[in-house]
Protein backbone atom coordinates (compact mmCIF):
# COMPACT_ATOMS: atom_id res chain seq x y z
CA UNK A 1 0.00 0.00 0.00
CA UNK A 2 2.82 2.61 1.01
CA UNK A 3 4.56 1.41 -2.29
CA UNK A 4 0.92 2.76 -4.32
CA UNK A 5 0.73 5.85 -2.41
CA UNK A 6 4.61 6.55 -2.14
CA UNK A 7 6.37 5.06 -4.47
CA UNK A 8 8.85 1.79 -4.51
CA UNK A 9 11.33 3.34 -2.79
CA UNK A 10 9.21 2.27 -0.08
CA UNK A 11 10.68 -1.39 1.36
CA UNK A 12 10.21 -2.81 4.52
CA UNK A 13 13.14 -3.39 6.42
CA UNK A 14 11.46 -5.62 8.18
CA UNK A 15 8.70 -7.88 8.51
CA UNK A 16 6.36 -9.30 11.58
CA UNK A 17 6.78 -12.52 12.13
CA UNK A 18 5.16 -15.31 14.90
CA UNK A 19 1.67 -13.67 15.01
CA UNK A 20 2.74 -10.21 15.31
CA UNK A 21 5.02 -10.92 18.62
CA UNK A 22 8.50 -10.32 17.02
CA UNK A 23 10.36 -8.99 13.67
CA UNK A 24 12.74 -10.16 10.97
CA UNK A 25 15.34 -8.30 9.77
CA UNK A 26 15.30 -8.11 5.88
CA UNK A 27 18.17 -6.41 5.35
CA UNK A 28 20.34 -9.01 7.03
CA UNK A 29 18.09 -12.37 6.06
CA UNK A 30 17.84 -13.95 2.62
CA UNK A 31 15.28 -15.96 3.78
CA UNK A 32 12.83 -16.00 7.66
CA UNK A 33 8.89 -16.58 8.16
CA UNK A 34 6.97 -13.68 8.31
CA UNK A 35 3.53 -13.08 9.35
CA UNK A 36 2.54 -11.63 5.32
CA UNK A 37 4.78 -10.62 2.31
CA UNK A 38 8.47 -12.06 1.54
CA UNK A 39 11.08 -11.68 3.56
CA UNK A 40 13.60 -12.61 0.32
CA UNK A 41 11.89 -10.45 -1.85
CA UNK A 42 12.27 -7.37 0.56
CA UNK A 43 16.28 -8.07 1.08
CA UNK A 44 16.51 -8.19 -2.76
CA UNK A 45 14.70 -4.98 -3.27
CA UNK A 46 16.43 -3.62 0.20
CA UNK A 47 19.70 -4.34 -1.68
CA UNK A 48 18.82 -3.21 -4.89
CA UNK A 49 17.21 0.62 -3.60
CA UNK A 50 20.96 0.73 -1.68
CA UNK A 51 23.20 -0.04 -4.91
CA UNK A 52 20.73 2.33 -6.88
CA UNK A 53 22.66 5.01 -4.97
CA UNK A 54 26.75 4.18 -6.15
CA UNK A 55 27.65 3.23 -9.73
CA UNK A 56 30.66 1.23 -7.98
CA UNK A 57 28.23 -0.97 -5.52
CA UNK A 58 26.00 -1.46 -8.56
CA UNK A 59 28.58 -3.44 -10.12
CA UNK A 60 29.55 -5.54 -7.43
CA UNK A 61 26.19 -6.46 -6.76
CA UNK A 62 25.73 -7.38 -10.79
CA UNK A 63 29.16 -9.50 -10.29
CA UNK A 64 28.12 -11.19 -7.31
CA UNK A 65 30.86 -9.72 -5.33
CA UNK A 66 28.67 -7.45 -3.04
CA UNK A 67 29.01 -8.04 0.68
CA UNK A 68 26.23 -7.48 3.19
CA UNK A 69 28.86 -4.84 5.13
CA UNK A 70 29.32 -2.67 2.42
CA UNK A 71 25.87 -2.26 1.55
CA UNK A 72 24.86 -1.66 4.97
CA UNK A 73 27.59 0.96 4.68
CA UNK A 74 26.01 2.89 1.59
CA UNK A 75 22.28 2.43 3.32
CA UNK A 76 22.71 6.48 4.58
CA UNK A 77 23.54 7.48 1.39
CA UNK A 78 20.67 5.83 -0.94
CA UNK A 79 18.18 7.29 2.21
CA UNK A 80 20.00 10.78 1.32
CA UNK A 81 19.19 10.36 -1.82
CA UNK A 82 16.45 9.13 -1.80
CA UNK A 83 16.41 5.80 -3.54
CA UNK A 84 15.53 4.28 -0.14
CA UNK A 85 12.18 4.70 2.10
CA UNK A 86 12.84 2.22 4.98
CA UNK A 87 9.45 0.99 6.54
CA UNK A 88 9.67 -0.58 9.86
CA UNK A 89 7.18 -3.08 11.69
CA UNK A 90 6.66 -1.78 15.50
CA UNK A 91 4.84 -2.43 18.80
CA UNK A 92 5.25 -0.04 21.19
CA UNK A 93 3.12 -1.51 24.04
CA UNK A 94 4.33 -4.99 23.29
CA UNK A 95 7.91 -3.46 22.82
CA UNK A 96 8.51 -5.16 19.79
CA UNK A 97 10.96 -4.10 17.11
CA UNK A 98 11.72 -0.83 19.35
CA UNK A 99 15.87 -2.31 19.35
CA UNK A 100 15.44 -2.83 15.08
CA UNK A 101 14.06 1.11 15.17
CA UNK A 102 16.80 1.86 17.16
CA UNK A 103 19.12 0.68 15.03
CA UNK A 104 17.90 1.51 11.87
CA UNK A 105 18.25 5.02 12.94
CA UNK A 106 21.93 4.40 13.59
CA UNK A 107 22.41 2.90 10.11
CA UNK A 108 20.09 4.11 7.66
CA UNK A 109 19.65 7.68 9.26
CA UNK A 110 22.21 9.90 7.72
CA UNK A 111 24.60 12.22 9.48
CA UNK A 112 24.07 16.42 8.90
CA UNK A 113 27.66 16.17 7.20
CA UNK A 114 25.78 13.80 4.30
CA UNK A 115 22.64 14.47 5.17
CA UNK A 116 20.46 16.84 2.65
CA UNK A 117 21.52 19.88 3.27
CA UNK A 118 19.07 22.77 4.11
CA UNK A 119 18.86 26.07 1.93
CA UNK A 120 19.31 29.71 3.30
CA UNK A 121 17.24 32.35 1.23
CA UNK A 122 14.25 33.06 -1.10
CA UNK A 123 13.60 32.09 -4.57
CA UNK A 124 16.44 31.54 -7.25
CA UNK A 125 18.86 33.42 -4.47
CA UNK A 126 19.22 30.06 -2.39
CA UNK A 127 22.53 28.88 -0.75
CA UNK A 128 23.07 25.33 0.79
CA UNK A 129 23.82 25.68 4.59
CA UNK A 130 27.01 23.52 5.29
CA UNK A 131 26.85 21.93 8.95
CA UNK A 132 30.43 23.68 9.70
CA UNK A 133 30.96 24.57 13.00
CA UNK A 134 33.44 27.47 11.85
CA UNK A 135 30.72 29.37 9.52
CA UNK A 136 28.07 31.85 10.26
CA UNK A 137 25.36 30.70 12.82
CA UNK A 138 22.35 29.22 11.66
CA UNK A 139 18.97 27.71 13.11
CA UNK A 140 15.43 26.99 12.98
CA UNK A 141 12.73 26.74 15.27
CA UNK A 142 10.71 23.53 15.13
CA UNK A 143 9.05 22.90 18.17
CA UNK A 144 7.43 25.56 21.05
CA UNK A 145 6.64 24.27 24.61
CA UNK A 146 5.24 25.91 27.52
CA UNK A 147 5.65 24.64 30.69
CA UNK A 148 2.24 24.87 32.71
CA UNK A 149 3.92 24.90 36.09
CA UNK A 150 6.34 28.04 36.14
CA UNK A 151 4.67 29.38 32.55
CA UNK A 152 8.44 29.51 30.92
CA UNK A 153 8.21 28.75 27.37
CA UNK A 154 10.99 26.90 26.00
CA UNK A 155 11.90 26.71 22.34
CA UNK A 156 13.48 23.92 20.64
CA UNK A 157 16.04 25.02 17.48
CA UNK A 158 17.56 22.69 14.71
CA UNK A 159 21.13 23.94 14.48
CA UNK A 160 22.39 24.07 10.86
CA UNK A 161 25.73 25.68 10.94
CA UNK A 162 27.52 27.36 13.31
CA UNK A 163 28.29 27.68 16.84
CA UNK A 164 25.97 29.80 19.47
CA UNK A 165 27.26 30.75 22.68
CA UNK A 166 25.38 32.53 25.77
CA UNK A 167 26.86 35.57 24.73
CA UNK A 168 26.00 36.18 21.18
CA UNK A 169 23.02 37.83 19.71
CA UNK A 170 20.09 36.17 17.68
CA UNK A 171 17.82 37.68 15.49
CA UNK A 172 15.32 37.04 12.65
CA UNK A 173 13.67 37.97 9.78
CA UNK A 174 10.76 39.25 12.20
CA UNK A 175 12.57 40.05 15.00
CA UNK A 176 15.66 42.39 13.65
CA UNK A 177 16.61 43.36 16.88
CA UNK A 178 18.93 41.32 18.52
CA UNK A 179 18.57 38.99 21.73
CA UNK A 180 20.49 36.91 24.22
CA UNK A 181 19.89 33.41 23.96
CA UNK A 182 20.51 32.95 27.22
CA UNK A 183 20.90 29.15 28.75
CA UNK A 184 21.41 26.88 26.28
CA UNK A 185 20.23 23.31 26.88
CA UNK A 186 19.47 20.40 25.59
CA UNK A 187 15.86 18.92 26.40
CA UNK A 188 14.65 15.19 27.33
CA UNK A 189 11.43 15.57 28.68
CA UNK A 190 11.36 17.54 31.88
CA UNK A 191 15.29 16.57 31.75
CA UNK A 192 17.43 19.96 31.35
CA UNK A 193 21.35 19.93 30.91
CA UNK A 194 22.96 22.68 30.43
CA UNK A 195 25.63 22.96 27.39
CA UNK A 196 28.19 25.29 26.88
CA UNK A 197 27.43 25.87 23.28
CA UNK A 198 25.43 24.72 20.63
CA UNK A 199 27.28 23.66 17.34
CA UNK A 200 26.05 22.47 13.64
CA UNK A 201 24.13 19.23 13.50
CA UNK A 202 22.64 20.03 17.32
CA UNK A 203 19.34 20.11 18.76
CA UNK A 204 19.21 23.01 21.00
CA UNK A 205 16.42 24.45 23.71
CA UNK A 206 16.50 28.05 24.26
CA UNK A 207 13.97 29.71 26.98
CA UNK A 208 12.17 33.13 27.39
CA UNK A 209 12.60 33.99 23.53
CA UNK A 210 9.95 35.65 20.90
CA UNK A 211 10.17 33.44 18.05
CA UNK A 212 8.17 31.93 16.42
CA UNK A 213 8.11 28.04 14.98
CA UNK A 214 9.30 28.19 11.88
CA UNK A 215 11.58 31.74 12.56
CA UNK A 216 14.98 30.78 11.26
CA UNK A 217 17.61 32.61 13.59
CA UNK A 218 20.98 33.84 12.80
CA UNK A 219 23.90 35.66 14.40
CA UNK A 220 24.87 37.45 11.37
CA UNK A 221 23.62 37.76 7.85
CA UNK A 222 19.70 36.95 7.26
CA UNK A 223 17.02 35.04 5.30
CA UNK A 224 14.86 32.00 5.76
CA UNK A 225 15.24 27.95 5.84
CA UNK A 226 11.96 26.96 4.18
CA UNK A 227 9.97 23.96 6.14
CA UNK A 228 7.76 21.73 5.48
CA UNK A 229 4.16 22.96 4.45
CA UNK A 230 1.45 22.15 7.18
CA UNK A 231 -1.73 21.22 6.88
CA UNK A 232 -4.51 23.77 6.58
CA UNK A 233 -6.96 23.21 9.77
CA UNK A 234 -10.24 23.02 8.68
CA UNK A 235 -12.47 22.01 11.70
CA UNK A 236 -14.15 24.77 13.59
CA UNK A 237 -15.33 25.91 16.52
CA UNK A 238 -16.97 29.60 17.96
CA UNK A 239 -16.32 29.64 21.80
CA UNK A 240 -18.41 31.50 24.83
CA UNK A 241 -16.90 31.98 28.10
CA UNK A 242 -18.88 30.68 30.98
CA UNK A 243 -17.52 32.92 33.30
CA UNK A 244 -18.45 36.36 32.68
CA UNK A 245 -14.73 38.36 32.72
CA UNK A 246 -12.69 35.72 31.73
CA UNK A 247 -12.36 36.81 27.85
CA UNK A 248 -9.21 37.86 28.21
CA UNK A 249 -7.82 34.86 29.86
CA UNK A 250 -9.11 32.85 27.68
CA UNK A 251 -7.54 34.70 24.41
CA UNK A 252 -4.17 34.73 26.34
CA UNK A 253 -4.44 30.95 26.58
CA UNK A 254 -5.35 30.25 22.98
CA UNK A 255 -2.85 32.31 21.99
CA UNK A 256 0.11 30.22 23.76
CA UNK A 257 -1.94 27.26 22.46
CA UNK A 258 -1.41 28.62 18.49
CA UNK A 259 2.08 29.55 19.08
CA UNK A 260 2.51 26.12 20.08
CA UNK A 261 0.70 24.59 17.02
CA UNK A 262 0.66 25.75 13.58
CA UNK A 263 -2.61 23.40 13.05
CA UNK A 264 -4.37 25.70 15.67
CA UNK A 265 -5.51 28.47 14.70
CA UNK A 266 -7.78 31.47 16.69
CA UNK A 267 -9.36 34.45 15.19
CA UNK A 268 -12.47 36.48 15.12
CA UNK A 269 -15.11 35.33 12.83
CA UNK A 270 -18.47 37.34 12.33
CA UNK A 271 -19.98 39.12 14.65
CA UNK A 272 -16.72 38.94 17.03
CA UNK A 273 -17.17 35.71 17.74
CA UNK A 274 -14.18 33.75 19.60
CA UNK A 275 -12.94 30.78 17.10
CA UNK A 276 -10.86 28.21 16.98
CA UNK A 277 -9.73 25.95 13.92
CA UNK A 278 -7.97 22.82 13.86
CA UNK A 279 -7.63 19.31 12.46
CA UNK A 280 -10.28 17.96 13.83
CA UNK A 281 -12.57 17.65 16.75
CA UNK A 282 -10.48 15.47 19.19
CA UNK A 283 -7.62 18.30 18.67
CA UNK A 284 -9.60 21.24 19.71
CA UNK A 285 -11.23 19.01 23.02
CA UNK A 286 -7.70 18.16 23.73
CA UNK A 287 -7.04 21.90 23.93
CA UNK A 288 -9.52 22.99 26.20
CA UNK A 289 -9.09 20.33 28.20
CA UNK A 290 -6.05 21.74 28.98
CA UNK A 291 -7.08 25.05 29.49
CA UNK A 292 -9.75 23.90 31.89
CA UNK A 293 -6.98 21.60 34.00
CA UNK A 294 -3.90 23.91 33.72
CA UNK A 295 -5.65 27.81 33.74
CA UNK A 296 -9.30 26.68 34.93
CA UNK A 297 -10.72 28.26 32.24
CA UNK A 298 -14.33 26.56 30.83
CA UNK A 299 -16.01 27.36 27.90
CA UNK A 300 -19.40 26.53 26.13
CA UNK A 301 -18.76 25.70 22.28
CA UNK A 302 -21.03 25.93 19.07
CA UNK A 303 -20.85 25.57 15.61
CA UNK A 304 -19.58 29.05 14.33
CA UNK A 305 -21.74 31.94 11.94
CA UNK A 306 -21.57 32.06 8.64
CA UNK A 307 -20.18 35.23 7.65
CA UNK A 308 -23.16 36.28 5.45
CA UNK A 309 -23.36 39.24 3.72
CA UNK A 310 -26.13 42.09 2.35
CA UNK A 311 -26.53 44.12 -0.69
CA UNK A 312 -29.25 45.17 -3.00
CA UNK A 313 -29.99 43.67 -6.41
CA UNK A 314 -32.52 46.92 -7.33
CA UNK A 315 -32.74 50.84 -6.68
CA UNK A 316 -34.23 52.79 -4.33
CA UNK A 317 -34.15 56.71 -2.97
CA UNK A 318 -35.72 58.18 -0.08
CA UNK A 319 -35.35 60.54 2.89
CA UNK A 320 -35.17 60.93 7.06
CA UNK A 321 -35.50 63.63 8.73
CA UNK A 322 -33.77 63.76 12.48
CA UNK A 323 -35.68 66.07 14.86
CA UNK A 324 -35.33 66.49 18.52
CA UNK A 325 -35.96 68.67 21.19
CA UNK A 326 -35.19 68.03 24.61
CA UNK A 327 -35.11 71.31 26.02
CA UNK A 328 -32.14 73.74 25.28
CA UNK A 329 -30.40 73.06 21.76
CA UNK A 330 -32.25 70.29 19.89
CA UNK A 331 -30.84 68.01 16.98
CA UNK A 332 -32.29 68.68 14.03
CA UNK A 333 -30.95 67.21 10.43
CA UNK A 334 -31.95 65.76 7.20
CA UNK A 335 -30.80 63.81 4.41
CA UNK A 336 -31.80 62.77 0.93
CA UNK A 337 -29.87 58.92 -0.22
CA UNK A 338 -30.38 56.81 -3.29
CA UNK A 339 -29.18 53.52 -3.32
CA UNK A 340 -28.24 50.74 -5.86
CA UNK A 341 -26.18 47.76 -6.56
CA UNK A 342 -22.69 47.97 -7.38
CA UNK A 343 -21.02 45.71 -9.98
CA UNK A 344 -18.03 43.42 -9.16
CA UNK A 345 -14.86 44.12 -10.31
CA UNK A 346 -14.86 47.63 -11.89
CA UNK A 347 -12.05 50.37 -12.52
CA UNK A 348 -13.61 52.53 -9.83
CA UNK A 349 -11.96 55.91 -11.77
CA UNK A 350 -13.41 54.78 -14.86
CA UNK A 351 -16.95 53.95 -13.51
CA UNK A 352 -17.67 56.80 -11.48
CA UNK A 353 -16.19 59.28 -13.74
CA UNK A 354 -18.45 58.76 -16.85
CA UNK A 355 -21.04 60.83 -16.00
CA UNK A 356 -23.11 57.67 -14.58
CA UNK A 357 -24.24 60.25 -11.62
CA UNK A 358 -25.77 63.42 -11.94
CA UNK A 359 -23.71 66.83 -10.37
CA UNK A 360 -21.52 64.17 -8.95
CA UNK A 361 -18.77 66.50 -6.45
CA UNK A 362 -16.63 63.76 -5.35
CA UNK A 363 -16.68 59.89 -4.33
CA UNK A 364 -14.92 58.05 -1.98
CA UNK A 365 -14.71 54.03 -3.00
CA UNK A 366 -13.50 50.77 -0.33
CA UNK A 367 -12.39 47.89 -2.59
CA UNK A 368 -12.55 45.68 0.59
CA UNK A 369 -16.54 45.84 0.64
CA UNK A 370 -17.29 47.16 -3.06
CA UNK A 371 -19.05 50.10 -1.94
CA UNK A 372 -19.01 53.88 -2.90
CA UNK A 373 -20.21 57.15 -1.32
CA UNK A 374 -20.88 59.27 -3.57
CA UNK A 375 -21.45 63.26 -3.04
CA UNK A 376 -24.21 65.16 -4.95
CA UNK A 377 -24.96 67.63 -2.81
CA UNK A 378 -25.24 71.14 -4.72
CA UNK A 379 -26.27 74.41 -3.63
CA UNK A 380 -25.03 73.86 -0.03
CA UNK A 381 -27.74 72.41 1.18
CA UNK A 382 -25.82 69.88 3.45
CA UNK A 383 -22.78 71.69 4.50
CA UNK A 384 -19.03 70.62 3.89
CA UNK A 385 -18.22 70.09 7.48
CA UNK A 386 -21.18 67.72 8.15
CA UNK A 387 -20.49 65.52 5.62
CA UNK A 388 -17.65 63.25 7.18
CA UNK A 389 -20.86 62.85 9.93
CA UNK A 390 -22.96 61.03 6.91
CA UNK A 391 -19.97 59.18 5.75
CA UNK A 392 -19.10 57.60 9.81
CA UNK A 393 -23.29 57.02 9.85
CA UNK A 394 -23.74 55.01 7.23
CA UNK A 395 -20.49 53.17 7.98
CA UNK A 396 -21.92 51.96 11.22
CA UNK A 397 -25.28 51.00 9.72
CA UNK A 398 -23.28 48.89 7.17
CA UNK A 399 -21.24 47.16 10.15
CA UNK A 400 -24.53 46.37 11.87
CA UNK A 401 -26.57 45.53 8.61
CA UNK A 402 -30.13 46.00 7.58
CA UNK A 403 -32.18 42.74 7.20
CA UNK A 404 -30.45 39.72 9.19
CA UNK A 405 -27.18 42.03 10.89
CA UNK A 406 -24.95 41.23 8.84
CA UNK A 407 -22.21 43.50 6.71
CA UNK A 408 -23.01 45.26 3.88
CA UNK A 409 -21.26 45.21 0.79
CA UNK A 410 -21.51 45.67 -3.18
CA UNK A 411 -23.42 48.74 -2.87
CA UNK A 412 -23.76 52.79 -3.58
CA UNK A 413 -24.94 55.04 -1.58
CA UNK A 414 -25.39 59.13 -3.03
CA UNK A 415 -26.52 61.91 -1.16
CA UNK A 416 -28.41 64.30 -3.42
CA UNK A 417 -30.06 66.53 -1.18
CA UNK A 418 -30.78 67.50 2.47
CA UNK A 419 -30.99 70.45 5.03
CA UNK A 420 -29.75 71.95 7.94
CA UNK A 421 -30.55 74.28 11.09
CA UNK A 422 -28.34 77.04 12.43
CA UNK A 423 -28.35 76.10 15.64
CA UNK A 424 -29.69 72.72 16.46
CA UNK A 425 -27.50 71.23 13.52
CA UNK A 426 -24.83 69.16 14.98
CA UNK A 427 -22.28 65.86 14.01
CA UNK A 428 -24.84 63.95 15.97
CA UNK A 429 -27.87 64.56 14.44
CA UNK A 430 -26.61 64.15 10.49
CA UNK A 431 -24.70 61.07 12.03
CA UNK A 432 -28.17 59.63 13.74
CA UNK A 433 -29.92 60.69 9.96
CA UNK A 434 -27.35 58.65 7.85
CA UNK A 435 -27.70 55.73 9.69
CA UNK A 436 -31.31 55.87 9.93
CA UNK A 437 -31.73 56.96 6.11
CA UNK A 438 -29.53 54.47 4.85
CA UNK A 439 -31.38 51.60 6.77
CA UNK A 440 -34.85 52.95 5.20
CA UNK A 441 -33.94 53.43 1.53
CA UNK A 442 -31.90 50.29 2.14
CA UNK A 443 -35.31 48.06 2.87
CA UNK A 444 -36.83 49.93 -0.48
CA UNK A 445 -33.83 48.25 -2.76
CA UNK A 446 -34.72 44.25 -2.89
CA UNK A 447 -31.95 43.43 -0.52
CA UNK A 448 -30.68 40.20 -0.27
CA UNK A 449 -27.80 37.94 1.29
CA UNK A 450 -24.74 36.74 0.06
CA UNK A 451 -23.32 33.47 1.44
CA UNK A 452 -19.11 32.15 0.66
CA UNK A 453 -18.55 30.10 -1.68
CA UNK A 454 -15.42 28.20 -1.21
CA UNK A 455 -13.27 26.18 -3.69
CA UNK A 456 -12.46 22.48 -2.20
CA UNK A 457 -10.81 19.55 -2.96
CA UNK A 458 -11.14 16.22 -1.35
CA UNK A 459 -8.76 13.15 -1.14
CA UNK A 460 -11.66 10.01 -0.93
CA UNK A 461 -10.54 6.51 -2.00
CA UNK A 462 -11.75 5.58 -5.17
CA UNK A 463 -14.04 3.45 -4.19
CA UNK A 464 -16.08 6.09 -1.81
CA UNK A 465 -16.41 8.38 -4.91
CA UNK A 466 -20.43 7.77 -5.51
CA UNK A 467 -21.28 8.48 -1.95
CA UNK A 468 -19.03 11.59 -1.91
CA UNK A 469 -20.45 13.10 -4.51
CA UNK A 470 -23.40 12.04 -3.61
CA UNK A 471 -23.20 14.02 -0.06
CA UNK A 472 -21.82 16.94 -1.90
CA UNK A 473 -24.74 17.38 -4.09
CA UNK A 474 -26.96 17.17 -1.12
CA UNK A 475 -24.72 19.87 0.12
CA UNK A 476 -25.72 22.25 -2.52
CA UNK A 477 -22.25 21.64 -4.51
CA UNK A 478 -20.80 21.63 -7.43
CA UNK A 479 -18.28 19.01 -8.88
CA UNK A 480 -15.85 20.68 -11.12
CA UNK A 481 -13.16 18.29 -11.54
CA UNK A 482 -11.46 15.09 -10.68
CA UNK A 483 -8.13 14.08 -10.83
CA UNK A 484 -6.12 10.83 -10.09
CA UNK A 485 -3.81 9.94 -7.08
CA UNK A 486 -1.74 7.37 -6.02
CA UNK A 487 -3.01 4.61 -4.01
CA UNK A 488 -6.20 4.13 -5.70
CA UNK A 489 -7.36 7.42 -4.73
CA UNK A 490 -9.58 10.42 -6.36
CA UNK A 491 -9.01 14.52 -6.04
CA UNK A 492 -12.20 15.87 -6.17
CA UNK A 493 -12.37 19.57 -6.89
CA UNK A 494 -15.77 21.07 -6.21
CA UNK A 495 -17.59 24.24 -5.21
CA UNK A 496 -19.60 24.89 -2.40
CA UNK A 497 -21.70 26.87 0.02
CA UNK A 498 -19.45 27.24 3.79
CA UNK A 499 -22.63 27.18 5.21
CA UNK A 500 -23.12 23.74 4.34
CA UNK A 501 -19.78 22.12 4.56
CA UNK A 502 -18.69 23.49 8.54
CA UNK A 503 -19.32 20.41 9.54
CA UNK A 504 -17.63 18.55 6.68
CA UNK A 505 -14.56 17.00 8.30
CA UNK A 506 -16.80 15.26 10.62
CA UNK A 507 -19.04 13.62 7.82
CA UNK A 508 -15.74 12.94 5.40
CA UNK A 509 -14.15 11.01 8.23
CA UNK A 510 -17.55 8.83 8.84
CA UNK A 511 -18.32 8.31 4.76
CA UNK A 512 -14.76 7.51 4.49
CA UNK A 513 -13.58 5.11 7.45
CA UNK A 514 -11.15 8.34 8.14
CA UNK A 515 -9.15 7.95 5.15
CA UNK A 516 -10.70 10.91 3.30
CA UNK A 517 -8.97 14.42 3.69
CA UNK A 518 -9.95 18.01 2.21
CA UNK A 519 -9.02 21.05 1.71
CA UNK A 520 -10.87 24.39 1.28
CA UNK A 521 -10.68 28.19 0.63
CA UNK A 522 -12.83 31.50 0.13
CA UNK A 523 -13.81 31.15 -3.52
CA UNK A 524 -16.64 34.19 -3.74
CA UNK A 525 -19.57 35.69 -2.37
CA UNK A 526 -22.71 34.39 -4.45
CA UNK A 527 -26.77 34.72 -3.59
CA UNK A 528 -28.28 32.74 -1.31
CA UNK A 529 -31.37 30.99 -2.41
CA UNK A 530 -35.07 32.43 -1.73
CA UNK A 531 -35.80 29.81 0.51
CA UNK A 532 -32.62 29.80 2.21
CA UNK A 533 -33.00 33.60 2.54
CA UNK A 534 -36.34 33.43 4.37
CA UNK A 535 -34.51 30.98 7.08
CA UNK A 536 -31.31 32.96 7.65
CA UNK A 537 -33.48 36.14 7.99
CA UNK A 538 -36.39 34.71 10.25
CA UNK A 539 -33.27 33.09 13.05
CA UNK A 540 -31.51 36.32 13.32
CA UNK A 541 -35.23 37.81 14.36
CA UNK A 542 -35.55 35.65 16.60
CA UNK A 543 -32.02 35.85 18.03
CA UNK A 544 -32.90 39.63 18.40
CA UNK A 545 -36.01 39.17 20.37
CA UNK A 546 -34.54 36.92 22.48
CA UNK A 547 -31.80 39.41 23.12
CA UNK A 548 -33.85 42.14 24.14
Amino acid sequence: KSQESCGGQCVPLNLPTGGGKDVVDCFANETGDADFSSVGDAHTALIEAVVGADDELMEKYLGGELSDDEARGCAAKAVAQGELVPILFTDACGDVGISAFLDALEFFCSSPMNGKQRKNGVGETQNEIAPDQTGPFVAQVFKIVTDPKSNIKYLSLRVFSGKLTSDMSLRSADLPKGTRPGQIMRCLGGDHKELEAGVGGDIICLAKLDFKISDTVFSAGGGTVAMPAFPEPMYSLALESKSRGDEDKISMALKRFAEEDPCFVTEHGAGGEMVIRGMGEAQLRTYLARMAKHHKLEVNTKPPKIPYRETVSGESEGHYRHKKQSGGAGQFAEVHFKISALPRDIDPDEYFTKKRFESMRDFRYDPELNYCFVDRITGGSVPNNFIPAIEKGIRERMEQGVVAGYQVQDVVCELFFGKDHPVDSNETAFKTAASMCFREVFKQAKPSLLEPLVNMEITVPGEKLGDISSDLTSRRGRMEGMDSAPGGFQILKAKAPLAEVMTYARSLSSMTGGQGSFSMELSHYDMVPPNEQAKIVAAAQKAKEQQV
